[in-house]
Formats: C-alpha cells, structure tokens, sequence
C-alpha cells in the first residue's frame, strides 16, 4: 500500500506542476502580484494627489463677507473664487462645476477683525475627490486666518501664545508612529492567506476528481489494483501540497515585499520583518488548514460529474473563502480564548495578532487544535464520500442527493 501510495502521489504531484493554471495561483501571482501592487498602489497614491494638487478648482462664495475673508490671504494655486447665491452654489457643487462653497453671514469680516468671533461655513462632497481637495485648501486659508488673528489679538492684550491654547494634546503612537509596516500587514495577510488556502486548493481539487472523471482516467485508475482509499489519499494529498505551497508562497513573497519597505509620505513608512518564531506560528497553523481547506474543496469537487460543474460548485465556497480575513479586519475582533475556537475564522485572526506580536501561547494553541479537528473532520466526510462506490464514479446532481447517497449505505 506504501509503495502504490508513493507512486500515485508522485503520479498526481507530476500532473499538477504540470498545470498552468496551478503554478499561476502558486509562483506567479505572489512572486508578481505583491511587489507590483504594493508599487502600483503607492504610486497611484503620490500621482493621484499631485495631479489633484494641481487641478483647477472653483470655490464659490455665497456673500461679499465671505470673498473678503478669504481674499484676505493669497489666493491658493490653481483656485478660483466665484460669487454666487447659495442656492445655486450648493446646486453647482452637487453638479461637479464647483469644488466647495464657502459661507459667511454678513458683518463677518468686521466681526472677525474686531475681536468677536465669526462663523464660516463651508460645504463640500465626498462623491467625488476635487471637492475634498477644495475643501482642503479653503481650510488652509481659514486656519491661516485665524492664527493671524489670534496672534493680533494677544498681542494687543500683551498674552502670550500660550494663554489661548492652556492644553496641548499630542497623540503618539508608540509602536507605529513612523513605521505602519506590522499595521497594514496585520490587516492585509489574514485576507490573502486564507484567499490563497482556498485558491491554492481550487484548480487542484477540480482536476484530479472532476478533470479526471470528464477525461475518463479516473475510472482507469480506480479498476487498477489499489484500494479506492489509498486513491484518495494521494489525491488529497497532492491538492494539500499544492494549497500549503501556495500559501507559504504568499508569506515569503509578501514578507519580502514588506521587508523591502515603501514609503506612504515624507515621514510614514511600512517595512516588517517576521521573527523565526512568527514565520513558525503561522506556518504551524496555515498547514493543518490546508488539510481542512484541501478536503472541502475535494469533497465538493468529489460531487460534480464535469469541470465545469465543479466550477461552479465550487464558486459559492471560493467567495465565503473571503469572509474570514474580513471579520478578521472588524474593528474590537481579536484573537482569545472564544475566538480561537471557530474554525478559518481563528486562523484569520491568529495571522493577525502574529504579526501585530499579540498572540498568547493559550490562543495559539486553541487555534491549531480547532483547525486540526477540522482537518480530521473534512478528511472523514471525504473519505466517506469516496468510499461510496456511486458518488466515487459518477459524481451527484447537488448536495442533497450526496446526503441522501450517504445516508442510504
């Protein structure tokens, strides 16, 4: 059994580096995906705000007040003011012809000069990022007046500075002030790895169960000499190989990637390096979940009687295939004792709190328990699936009809 085992796991292993689409979602989406996107979004970031930096704006003013306030200061680069009513301003910037509109009652200018205190309000969207950008540069110029002002004020009271600003507040984040490597890994990594766990899985499930049965060698193989099961086994264990390569894969790539570093502005960077001992938590955790994720995806490409079929079969499990990475990305949801019980979920939020340096020795044990039961689980309803002689050759129509096989025999 030993010997027909090896030889069929080679057998199925050969097959699979042999498919393009499997050494695609392996080698060649991590190795190009996340350096290039990584480049790709911060460039986009640096081109997107110098061009907006750039643009030509309108900003309309609804009073004589408020064009005075602002025309107090210089007018900022590429800014143009217009006077209209305020009905027609709001009108216009839900239009998109201008940026932001700018609000002051009258009297406002006098009052702001003489020591009272006046009200300018401006109004913008968010639907489109000219009006942001708008919306920024109006405030540029308001906070510049008010710090005139308030420096003309005190000194004619002869107060210091201080005197109107008795409490400063600084917020200093301790661990990520400059450096928001581990912050926007810990978001990033629970969705792409266990993505990939499932993607990694995908192709190979469908092609050595479904691929085989539509090309007709898989009947060929089950007439040989050898136990169905042991069939199984190395089939299962050819898709785990591929969904676990696939998945240490992205953690190299994206540890490289993040290793290297880039920058988000002039003083925020991201860069992190993983430990020995992070690579071997997630590691210890990521492959028994490849068992778990492997015998699903081959359970319910077990079923379908074509490619195609397991396809889109298999196309509902690939979409819930996300949802752990996102409840992973909840804010308040972190990895404990509860947490680190529920299946795929506690492997989002162990990669998590690894990279953020959270995990507790309890939790982390918890989780790779949890996902090790699941495995065995998976693995059974697998095995019994292909121990059933009907569903083994042909497949079922649908779920229902594989329970009602399954429970006649």
């Amino acid at each position: 059994m030993n010997d027909a085992f090896g030889i069929l796991l080679k057998k199925e292993l050969t097959d699979a580096l042999r498919d393009k689409k499997t050494l695609l979602v392996m080698i060649v989406v991590p190795i190009l995906l996340y350096p290039l996107l990584m480049t790709v979004i911060g460039v986009a970031m640096s081109l997107g705000k110098s061009r907006l930096e750039r643009e030509p704006l309108v900003v309309a003013v609804t009073s004589d007040d408020a064009r005075a306030l602002l025309e107090t200061e210089p007018v900022p680069p590429f800014t143009t003011y217009a006077r209209l009513d305020g009905a027609q301003a709001v009108q216009r910037l839900r239009e998109r012809k201008v940026a932001a509109v700018v609000e002051a009652p009258q009297g406002a200018a006098q009052v702001s000069t003489q020591g009272g205190q006046a009200l300018v309000t401006v109004r913008y969207t968010k639907r489109f990022d000219a009006s942001l950008e708008g919306l920024e540069r109006v405030r540029r110029v308001l906070k510049t007046l008010e710090e005139k002002a308030l420096k003309t004020r005190l000194a004619k009271a002869e107060l210091p500075r201080d005197f109107a600003e008795p409490l400063k507040t600084e917020a200093l984040d301790v661990d990520f002030q400059e450096d928001l490597g581990p912050f926007i890994a810990s978001r990033l990594l629970p969705l792409v790895l266990v993505l990939m766990l499932f993607m990694g899985s995908l192709y190979p499930a469908i092609d050595v169960i479904a691929g085989e049965r539509e090309r007709g060698t898989l009947e060929t193989l089950l007439v040989a000499p050898v136990n169905p099961q042991t069939v199984m086994f190395a089939k299962y264990f050819t898709v785990v190989v591929v969904s676990s390569a696939a998945a240490l894969a992205n953690i190299a790539v994206m540890g490289l990637t993040f290793g290297i570093g880039f920058r988000l502005d002039a003083s925020v960077s991201a860069k992190l390096t993983f430990t020995a001992a992070q690579m071997g938590v997630m590691f210890a955790c990521l492959i028994p979940a490849a068992f778990a994720v492997s015998a699903v995806s081959m359970g319910v490409a077990s079923l379908a009687k074509s490619f195609k079929e397991a396809q889109s079969m298999l196309t509902p499990v690939s979409t819930l295939a996300s949802l752990p990475g996102i409840v992973a990305l909840m804010p308040g949801v972190e990895l404990n004792t509860t947490t680190a019980a529920i299946p795929l979920v506690n492997v989002a939020l162990l990669i998590k709190a690894v990279v953020l340096n959270t995990a507790r020795p309890l939790d982390v044990a918890i989780c790779i328990a949890s996902v090790a039961v699941l495995a065995v689980l998976a693995m059974r309803v697998l095995s019994k699936v292909f121990a059933h002689e009907s569903l083994r050759l042909t497949g079922a129509s649908g779920f229902g009809e594989a329970l009602r096989t399954l429970r006649q025999r």
